[in-house]
């Protein structure tokens, strides 16, 4: 990637990683769809008028389907699926869950996308960062994890993304929309079908009082961790591709465990910044920034070889050992 998707990256990490301290406090007033209407009213507000400003297009009727169905798998699903499960777990489990979206993202990708097709690197990396993943979530200790059906729902948010990233990246990205357009058109789309689903299901009775906390923190979830977020996701997905932008989410739960221990008194340990280091190597690994280590030809004995066969392995080796250093990462189109 390049040097301004690679600041991208990093600031939608940020972004993703606060939100789920946001969603936990917002619950105190709102119930999971009224929580996720809310998020995408503010998120499709705040981008349709830097929209207006930049004086940017609506997207083409013809891709209007597709952005739908985007919509309801990249927001309306796991937006109403990460509340739901914040409901019965932590803000910090919630976002180490979402750190296996990449996986989910690059079997599906393999499936849907040719020039998606899964290199040994980016397997390499992308399980290689799992298990800083796991470092980081600490499987070892036994409190604090909540209930199985809460995680199982933060799980469903997670595979809905990674569907969502493959069918960005297969049926919208080759339209060369921008993504600021994308992005209006997918939260406003998933705005309206969030709110009638709320309308005709559970209504718009809030659970408790809508004090200065809740309200706020909606407002930041909806504007930067919405709005903002989705515009930089939907950017790296056209000119990176889905696997390599989905791998933002390995790095999501070391920031939600930062936010969770500041802003919301819960303790880090050692495990936390030892499985971000081992996350942030793999994500270079995968990206082609450490080197794969390659097999090497052992030549035979000079005793019992003649010149031609002695010279022939180390011929044969030296090009492939190039390839594997410098076999791309990402399809020639998204660099």
């Amino acid at each position: 990637m390049s040097p301004v998707n690679w600041a991208r990256f990093g600031l939608l990490a940020a972004l993703w990683g606060c939100s789920f301290a946001f969603i936990k406090v917002s619950l105190d007033a709102f119930e999971p769809l009224q929580l996720a209407f809310g998020r995408l009213l503010v998120g499709a507000l705040v981008v349709s008028v830097i929209l207006a400003v930049t004086k940017g297009s609506v997207p083409d009727r013809k891709v209007w389907g597709h952005i739908v169905v985007a919509s309801v798998f990249g927001n309306v699903v796991p937006f109403t699926l990460f509340a739901v499960g914040e409901q019965h777990t932590t803000a910090t489990i919630a976002g180490v869950i979402q750190g296996a979206t990449p996986l989910v993202t690059l079997g599906l990708a393999a499936l849907a996308i040719r020039a998606e097709k899964p290199t040994a690197r980016k397997v390499t990396g992308l399980v290689i960062g799992f298990v800083g993943l796991i470092v980081v979530v600490g499987p070892w200790r036994t409190h604090g994890f909540g209930s199985i059906g809460g995680q199982l729902a933060c799980v469903g948010a997670a595979v809905s993304y990674a569907v969502s990233f493959v069918y960005l990246r297969r049926f919208i990205a080759p339209h060369k929309i921008p993504a600021l357009s994308v992005t209006a058109a997918q939260l406003t789309s998933a705005m309206v079908i969030t709110g009638l689903i709320t309308t005709f299901t559970i209504g718009w009775d809030r659970p408790g009082p809508l004090t200065a906390g809740p309200l706020l923190a909606l407002l930041v979830l909806g504007g930067a961790s919405t709005g903002i977020a989705f515009v930089l996701m939907n950017r790296l997905i056209a000119d990176a591709g889905p696997t390599t932008a989905s791998g933002v989410n390995y790095l999501v739960p070391v920031f939600s465990v930062i936010v969770g221990a500041s802003a919301l008194g819960e303790s880090v340990t050692w495990n936390v910044p030892v499985g971000g280091a081992v996350v942030i190597a793999a994500l270079a690994l995968a990206e082609g920034r450490l080197p794969l280590p390659s097999r090497r030809t052992t030549a035979p004995p000079a005793a019992t070889a003649s010149p031609t066969a002695a010279t022939t392995p180390q011929a044969a080796s030296t090009p492939q050992e190039g390839a594997d250093r410098t076999q791309p990462t990402v399809p020639q189109e998204a660099c």
